[in-house]
């Protein structure tokens, strides 16, 4: 929500600030759905995926390339599940946050997917700790990516 604020302030395009208004919109719901429930409900991954595909889909005929860097964290996030462990939910909240982030700059969803795993790490070795054996990776998507669009933000993109 700070990055959209931010990001209006600035004079941000619609093409910018929907898909990421958007996802701070849902990330509420999504964090407290996936944590209780290990599942990210269509209803919600999927307006966010196609809002979107449709901002990527206008940066890329704007002649900006940040969104092809979304799409090769989307094949990441899809070889990970296809590899075990995670489920399409979040593979499709991850190319939604990714698409949405690269309104920000190129670099900014290769950030969040890294800072993503970085702090999925963590919460897992913390479950681990306390003897739980899975984790909702969801919410670790939201807070990695909102950290990257944090840092590209005030970073200047």
């Amino acid at each position: 929500a700070a990055v959209v604020a931010l990001l209006g302030v600035g004079g941000a395009d619609a093409v910018e600030m929907v898909p990421l208004t958007a996802a701070s919109a849902a990330a509420p719901a999504l964090a407290r759905i996936d944590t209780a429930q290990h599942r990210l409900p269509n209803a919600l991954t999927a307006p966010l995926l196609a809002i979107g595909a449709v901002a990527g889909a206008l940066r890329l005929a704007q002649g900006d390339l940040a969104p092809i860097a979304a799409l090769g964290c989307a094949l990441a996030l899809l070889a990970m599940a296809l590899a075990g462990g995670m489920g399409m939910g979040d593979v499709k909240l991850g190319a939604a946050l990714a698409l949405a982030t690269a309104a920000i700059g190129w670099e900014v969803p290769l950030a969040g997917l890294a800072a993503s795993v970085v702090v999925g790490g963590v919460v897992g070795g913390v479950a681990l700790a306390a003897g739980r054996r899975s984790v909702a990776f969801g919410p670790c998507l939201l807070v990695g990516n909102g950290i990257a669009a944090a840092a590209g933000v005030l970073g200047g993109g």
